[in-house]
């Protein structure tokens, strides 16, 4: 038997079995590739993005009490008190600046002073030796007070005597509310009446004021209104002398042809009256002025100059010693001895840095996540509280200014710190996803949703980024499903999703 065609067909089946098992090899890593290339995507909601979500901010640390030390005055520095990082307290002297010239000033207007001074005691002591001349001056004044009496009685007498002799023998019932002249005086007779009425009712007025006072009146208001009831008795005296000149015809009767010239003498008589109430006047005024004791004002004038002059000196005095406002630690000192500084030039930094805050800004769409008293991450490690809120946009910056406070010993004045503030999801009404599942285009953007394990694209409206995410204005709601991470994902590829 020829046994080369049995050698041909072991062969044929041979490579036959070779074949199937390399195809069979083949098929099962197609498979697995297949399966392997195939993405894992996580999908998510905003409303579970929300409760993850972060404000990521940017603060620097400084002290609660602060407070740069500056120069009120150029000059040399002549010396320095202090070293960087001493403590010191409020009012104490860092440095002092050349001042001989204001020390002589200071001590030249306190020899001014004590100059003003001893002149006031001067002017004192004159006053007590010039007590004579003022007892003196006194009894003088007690001589005219007595004499007032003799003055004001006669000019009351004198009055009396005019009414009743010279004046009220023209008219009918002269005392009553309503007396009747007797005589014609053209239209001057009301004029007449009723001065005669309020002539009546003065004379009575300065009769109860003398009883009342008992001759222990106040005699500058008795003379004057002693002279005051003169005056009006003098002018009813001259109205009536007036009408007699005019028209003789005014008298209807020959009774009264006796006391018309005799009113010329009671005229005088009136005026002399008047005269010697105004001499008493002037004699009690004088006598009264006679009475003051000498003052010292111009010495006291003097003094409020001086010591006016001395405290300006010392206050420029003042001005070469730089002093510290604030208790705490030097944290600058730019001066040394010796070094020329200008007015108004800072030489030295003191801050509490027991005591620190954080200040940091936020824009105003985060203004609604942060309050009084919320808590914050520090640098990832540390926890701080939010204690101030600023009511207003603060102008330099365009955001709205927090400070932070923190018990961390490990934070140093001028750190920068990252501040974090979690967000949580019922804090935020907006739409916020991560800015991650945003594939950006030219206007807006979009994200991919899932249908059928598919990735489909969806256009969204985007509104403000903060921080890490970004708010969606359009095309997505809170509860949509959305893949959280679109980086090198293409739409309609087939994905297996994580939930």
């Amino acid at each position: 038997m020829d046994r080369k065609p049995v050698r041909l067909v072991l062969l044929a089946l041979t490579v036959a079995a070779i074949l199937a098992v390399i195809y069979g090899l083949g098929a099962s890593e197609a498979e697995e590739v297949a399966e392997a290339s195939v993405p894992v995507v996580t999908v998510t909601t905003a409303t579970q993005y929300a409760g993850n979500s972060t404000i990521n901010l940017i603060g620097t640390v400084r002290a609660f009490s602060e407070a740069a030390v500056t120069t009120e005055t150029a000059g040399r520095v002549t010396g320095v008190r202090v070293g960087l990082g001493d403590s010191v307290a409020a009012g104490q002297i860092i440095a002092t600046i050349e001042n001989a010239s204001q020390q002589a000033a200071v001590l030249q207007a306190e020899g001014s002073y004590d100059a003003a001074l001893a002149s006031l005691e001067q002017s004192q002591f004159g006053n007590a030796q010039s007590q004579v001349g003022v007892a003196e001056a006194r009894t003088n004044l007690n001589r005219v007070e007595n004499s007032i009496n003799a003055t004001v009685n006669s000019a009351l007498n004198t009055i009396n005597n005019t009414l009743v002799s010279e004046v009220d023998v023209y008219y009918n019932q002269p005392n009553s509310p309503a007396p009747r002249l007797e005589i014609g005086s053209g239209g001057n007779s009301r004029t007449l009446e009723v001065q005669r009425v309020a002539l009546g009712d003065q004379v009575q007025g300065l009769q109860a004021y003398l009883r009342a006072a008992n001759s222990n009146y106040e005699v500058t208001e008795a003379l004057q209104i002693t002279k005051e009831a003169v005056g009006s008795t003098l002018d009813l005296v001259e109205l009536f002398i007036t009408i007699f000149k005019d028209d003789e015809d005014v008298v209807r009767t020959d009774k009264f042809s006796n006391l018309r010239s005799s009113l010329i003498n009671t005229e005088l008589a009136l005026n002399n009256e008047r005269t010697a109430l105004e001499s008493a006047l002037d004699t009690v005024t004088r006598a009264q002025l006679g009475t003051n004791e000498s003052n010292s004002s111009a010495a006291n004038a003097q003094v409020k100059q001086a010591l006016g002059s001395l405290r300006a000196a010392q206050a420029n005095l003042a001005k070469t010693i730089i002093r510290t406002p604030i208790s705490g630690t030097v944290n600058s000192l730019d001066i040394r001895t010796g070094d020329f500084v200008n007015s108004f030039a800072q030489v030295a930094l003191v801050a509490n840095n027991n005591a620190l805050e954080i200040i940091t800004f936020i824009g105003e769409n985060d203004r609604e996540v942060f309050a009084i008293g919320d808590t914050v991450t520090l640098d990832g490690q540390y926890d701080g509280t939010v204690t101030r809120i600023a009511p207003a946009v603060n102008a330099g910056t365009g955001k709205t200014e927090v400070r932070i406070a923190s018990e961390s010993q490990d934070l140093q004045n001028g750190d920068s710190v990252r501040v974090n503030k979690e967000v949580a999801g019922d804090t935020i009404s907006q739409v916020i996803i991560p800015l991650s599942a945003v594939k950006f285009a030219l206007n807006d953007g979009s994200v991919f949703v899932i249908e059928d394990n598919k990735l489909v694209e969806r256009p969204v409206t985007l509104g403000t980024v903060r921080g890490g995410s970004v708010e969606i204005l359009d095309g997505l709601s809170i509860t949509d499903e959305f893949v959280a991470d679109a980086r090198g994902l293409v739409a309609a590829t087939e994905v297996e999703v994580i939930r």
